[in-house]
């Protein structure tokens, strides 16, 4: 019974301390990456914007010169989110020893999600002899979201996108191999 009981304490103390060897982690890396793009997309970054202004309107003879009395205009607001990110269905990797390669396109504009509770017509200066119509108004809306995705490029949105995609993409690999791990980048063009 004294040599059961001897094997049974140092049975269990052996299988506590037993760590095996580490599997490959060069298929880890494949893994931990595949679940990336499983996303399908990474949103780096997001940025809520405010767009108000006057937008005038004259009827012309023949774009001669304006006609009096037909002057409207219309201040409006329009406010909402853009998202970018990265497309990670085109991403590739590949790895040797303790070095990850990651090939990515460069980041774009994932949405641009207007606040509806916000955006909308703040004054109205109608005229009946050249009225404001749906048209006009969708003009509009079209025009502000040019103007912020535009503003938000020059800005500096997507540059901002890329280092944070950089940023997730290297603590995602860190947590998951370790530290011994070197993640780089190389961003296709856009073209």
């Amino acid at each position: 019974m004294l040599v059961g009981l001897i094997l049974g304490i140092g049975g269990t103390i052996f299988f506590q301390n037993y760590n095996p060897p580490d599997e490959d982690k060069g298929v880890a890396a494949t893994a931990v990456f595949g679940r990336f793009v499983e996303r399908a997309e990474l949103v780096g970054v997001s940025q809520d914007y405010c767009i108000v202004d006057k937008y005038p309107d004259v009827d012309t003879f023949f774009d001669l010169f304006d006609l009096p009395w037909t002057a409207n205009s219309i201040w409006y607001r329009y406010a909402g989110t853009l998202k970018a990110g990265v497309n990670m269905e085109t991403a590739d990797m590949t790895s040797d020893g303790t070095n990850i390669h990651v090939v990515l396109d460069e980041p774009y504009i994932i949405s641009n999600t207007p606040n509806m509770e916000v955006t909308g017509v703040l004054e109205e200066n109608n005229n009946i002899l050249n009225p404001i119509h749906v048209g006009d108004v969708d003009e509009i809306q079209r025009e502000c979201v040019r103007i912020s995705e535009e503003n938000a490029v020059e800005g500096g949105l997507l540059e901002e996108a890329r280092h944070q995609a950089e940023s997730d993409i290297t603590t995602l690999f860190k947590s998951a191999l370790g530290d011994e791990y070197n993640v780089d980048f190389k961003w296709r063009d856009a073209s």
